[in-house]
């Protein structure tokens, strides 16, 4: 079943499964920092007032931060 980032609870884990939906740039850049369709990731964070989202790629513990914005663009599939 697919979702989107921005509905997942914290610490469960998904899977990417469609990034082609967010800006280019930012696809490019998460991929350069791991983040790929087909790797497992956790939301860690959830900022109030529509702030951004911080996520864990679970295979090599890299963080980033993303709008709630992007977050609604990125497609992961629950296992």
């Amino acid at each position: 079943m697919m979702n989107q980032l921005i509905n997942i609870p914290l610490n469960q884990s998904v899977i990417v499964s469609d990034l082609t939906q967010i800006d280019d740039r930012l696809r490019r850049r998460m991929i350069a920092l791991g983040f790929y369709e087909g790797c497992s990731i956790k939301v860690k964070r959830k900022a109030f007032f529509s702030g951004p989202l911080t996520i864990e790629q679970t295979e090599h513990r890299q963080m980033i931060a993303i709008r709630q914005s992007d977050a609604e663009q990125i497609g992961v599939i629950v296992p």
